[in-house]
């Protein structure tokens, strides 16, 4: 009887995951990724639904995705302002490309400094 007890999570296991029915920020439309990680998901996004603007430098701030959805004024947990983002698939593609694109750059610098020191000694000893 007890090891019935002891399988009962894993045979019951969806029933068990709290929030499994409430939308993910991740597939909402003013969900936007922090530019400097390749990851997705990350603790740095921020919910573009809510901006707040600075009155002094005119610059426009967004919360993050975690003060948001624990403000219930805001989205909160539940997800009130949810909308489905159509193509999450390309947004989560073109991330991945744009985040990489730095690194991409600083691998060609150095590469290309080294081949031009390269060119540069050789003409020397000519």
């Amino acid at each position: 009887m007890k090891i019935l007890y002891l399988l009962m999570p894993i045979i019951y296991s969806d029933k068990i995951i709290k929030n499994i029915y409430i939308p993910s920020c991740r597939n909402c439309v003013h969900y936007k990724p922090y530019h400097s990680t390749s990851d997705f998901i990350s603790t740095f996004n921020k919910c573009h639904k809510f901006p707040n603007k600075n009155i002094i430098t005119n610059k426009i701030y967004y919360d993050s995705t975690f003060t948001v959805r624990n403000d219930e004024n805001k989205c909160g947990n539940e997800g009130k302002y949810f909308e489905q983002n159509k193509n999450i698939q390309f947004k989560i593609f073109t991330h991945k490309i744009i985040s990489i694109i730095p690194s991409v750059l600083l691998v060609s610098l150095i590469i290309l400094t080294f081949i031009i020191n390269i060119y540069c000694f050789t003409s020397l000893l000519i």
